[in-house]
């Protein structure tokens, strides 16, 4: 019973379905560099994946629970609430450290000694949210290692690393812009307890402006890589149309107070890897 109530509660903190749309962006970088896909390096990217995101999530909660304490949509996570105690925490630090690390290491030598990148700009992180508002675009940044990392990990070389920049630069407006609506949810909570995002500082009407403004660089970075890559593909267009509606949706909703977007993010990463994956049959 110990063992199950643990993992529930790991599973609930980590919330697995935000590494569902990260998983697919190390995919993409992957699937741009192999020249041969083995079964087991996809399922060392999976755990490596798993742990950073846990390494990072980790972070983000311990570190903010004063902040979550304070702001009644998330006081009832288990950190601030309590139902997860330190001793916990530090041992699930422990194995997604562990599970990172060895994963990478058996990826690919050069990988592990690069791990540490993104261990401190997940710490890094949640600090951002106290001093400035760009903090959403440090935590685009973050993420826009996932696809340069699944690049590197599948021929441990540098080769054609440029194919994967606009990816990268894709990640970084994309979760930038996403995490300003999100944000937008947090706007009293994060007035009244200082905490810096571009809601809260300069209002709602121009947070969903920047983030739609972001948005745009976003797939103007894909309308690059479909021309370069893709030759500038139909399939590639369609994807890419299908991205900037996903785009507008979410827009139209936040600006109706509605943020049940979140599940629509998560398709956006499975389109990148399709758009990744049609490289190979171009």
């Amino acid at each position: 019973m110990f063992v199950i109530k643990n993992t529930r509660l790991a599973f609930k903190l980590v919330t697995i379905s935000h590494t569902l749309f990260v998983l697919p962006l190390v995919f993409s970088g992957f699937f741009l560099s192999i020249k041969e896909v083995d079964i087991l390096d996809i399922f060392l990217i999976i755990l490596a994946t798993l742990g950073a995101r846990n390494i990072g999530f980790i972070f983000n909660r311990w570190i903010d629970r004063d902040i979550d304490l304070k702001n009644p949509r998330t006081n009832q996570r288990e950190i601030p609430s309590g139902k997860v105690g330190k001793e916990f925490l530090i041992i699930f630090f422990l194995i997604s450290i562990t599970i990172f690390l060895l994963s990478t290491w058996f990826l690919c030598k050069e990988a592990f000694f690069l791990a540490p990148i993104p261990i401190v700009l997940f710490f890094i992180y949640p600090f951002l949210k106290r001093y400035t508002f760009l903090c959403h675009y440090f935590l685009g940044l973050s993420l826009s290692l996932a696809p340069l990392a699944g690049f590197f990990v599948s021929n441990c070389s540098y080769e054609g690393f440029l194919s994967a920049i606009p990816i990268s630069i894709f990640t970084i407006f994309w979760i930038g812009g996403f995490d300003i609506l999100y944000a937008l949810q947090d706007l009293k909570s994060d007035i009244m307890n200082n905490v810096y995002s571009i809601p809260s500082i300069f209002g709602k009407k121009i947070a969903i402006i920047i983030s739609l403004l972001s948005f745009l660089l976003a797939l103007l970075s894909l309308i690059y890589f479909n021309i370069v890559n893709l030759d500038g593909s139909l399939f590639g267009n369609f994807l890419i149309l299908i991205i900037f509606i996903n785009f507008i949706f979410q827009i139209i909703y936040v600006s109706k107070d509605n943020y049940d977007f979140f599940k629509y993010n998560s398709y956006v990463g499975f389109l990148i890897l399709l758009l990744a994956i049609s490289d190979i049959f171009t």
